[in-house]
């Protein structure tokens, strides 16, 4: 929302301050030969002007949300020195994750570059998720492409504006968090009571540490006629895929227990390239079933039904789910051939601290005529054999394996 000049955090801006939730969320471009180095100084500045430079002011009131205000400065643009091999592509990728972020600061992304030995290289384009989420990151990559500067107003907010948004939206989003966290305190009661009583341990505590991060890239059109087939959507055929997958790595594909998974859900308006976290959660429950789940219609008509559920419900919380699986939608072609031809482009959020132990997030991005899918585990082993063999049984063969 932009209230005299200035954009006020979101809902999903003020959860992401209030828990530290800010994990990276990147794209990685995986292109033929080498960027021009005139073309990564040119995005690298285009970046700077563009919505993800920007820190945090806070406002004159208790309940009026901070404001996101314009920056000068940024992280240098990084070209690595080193060639990197083939199967340390995802290596590199990760260690670009682990450069110190500061979205408050105004340091909140970074944008490096590596030349692969294959012949391709590899760009990253890395913000943190306190700063945007993955369309806000597209977004400004799109913008960048197109050499559209848009600056904000880089001074404060005027006491009446802080007053209009403390008694309207900054009063309703802070006292929607407030009754969100009430409820799930009220939900670990039960639980509480029946492991004092019974001696239960807790289900799914703790994080566990990332043990899988694999990525391929298939044909658009592939994946399309398989989903079409199967009477669904490509964003169906990747979330069967997603549970096949980590049932087989559970070896849990035949216990016949329901399994759920969190979609993001965009409250973007079309067009919207500037906003920061406009996303809310849907839960998705497939019911208990032996075997592999290849039924594309039924997933269709549980995932409108998730998604009904969710609209106009901002983010409140991360709901306790099997897996999830983001899809960012699809990034136009001015940022897709940005550094030139693109093999794939992949878009995920990375955590070092992984999720509860078990689970597993799946990142859907397409580019043109390619989807580039990401794989992210915790506390379980997701091989590469795995994945192929889930792609093999719908007869899609991968383009490309990052």
């Amino acid at each position: 929302m932009t209230t005299g000049g200035s954009q006020r955090l979101t809902g999903g801006d003020v959860l992401m301050q209030q828990l530290g939730v800010n994990p990276p969320v990147q794209l990685l471009w995986r292109v033929q030969g080498r960027p021009a180095p005139e073309a990564l100084a040119r995005i690298h500045c285009n970046l700077a002007q563009g919505p993800l430079n920007r820190r945090m002011r806070a406002a004159r009131l208790p309940l009026a949300r901070p404001v996101w205000e314009r920056h000068t400065g940024c992280r240098p643009l990084r070209v690595s020195p080193k060639t990197v091999a083939p199967e340390e592509v995802m290596d590199w990728a990760d260690a670009s994750c682990r450069v110190e972020l500061d979205a408050h600061g105004g340091r909140g992304w970074e944008l490096s570059a590596a030349h692969v030995a294959d012949g391709t290289s590899v760009v990253s384009l890395v913000g943190s998720h306190a700063l945007t989420d993955g369309q806000g990151l597209i977004g400004a990559a799109t913008l960048a492409a197109r050499e559209t500067v848009r600056q904000g107003r880089s001074g404060p907010p005027s006491l009446v504006d802080d007053i209009t948004d403390a008694l309207t939206e900054g009063v309703w989003t802070y006292s929607r968090l407030a009754l969100a966290r009430l409820r799930d305190k009220a939900a670990e009661v039960p639980a509480t009571a029946g492991r004092l009583l019974f001696g239960r341990s807790p289900q799914g505590g703790g994080a566990a540490p990332v043990r899988s991060r694999l990525a391929f890239t298939v044909s658009a059109a592939e994946a399309e006629r398989v989903a079409e087939r199967g009477g669904g959507s490509v964003t169906g055929l990747m979330l069967a895929m997603t549970a096949n997958i980590l049932r087989a790595a559970r070896g849990t594909t035949e216990a016949g227990r329901p399994f759920t998974l969190g979609l993001p859900v965009s409250f973007r308006r079309p067009g919207d390239l500037e906003s920061s976290n406009m996303v809310g959660i849907a839960t998705l429950c497939l019911d208990g079933l032996r075997g592999r789940y290849t039924d594309l219609s039924e997933i269709r008509r549980l995932s409108k039904a998730a998604y009904s559920e969710a609209v106009g419900r901002h983010l409140t919380g991360y709901p306790q789910t099997d897996a999830a699986l983001s899809n960012a939608g699809e990034i136009l072609p001015e940022a897709r051939d940005v550094f030139g031809p693109a093999l794939g482009i992949l878009f995920r959020t990375v955590s070092g601290a992984g999720g509860p132990p078990g689970r597993m997030n799946c990142f859907v991005l397409r580019a043109g005529e390619t989807v580039s899918v990401g794989f992210q585990s915790a506390g379980v082993e997701v091989d590469h054999g795995l994945v192929e063999l889930e792609l093999d049984a719908w007869g899609i063969a991968p383009t490309h394996t990052w």
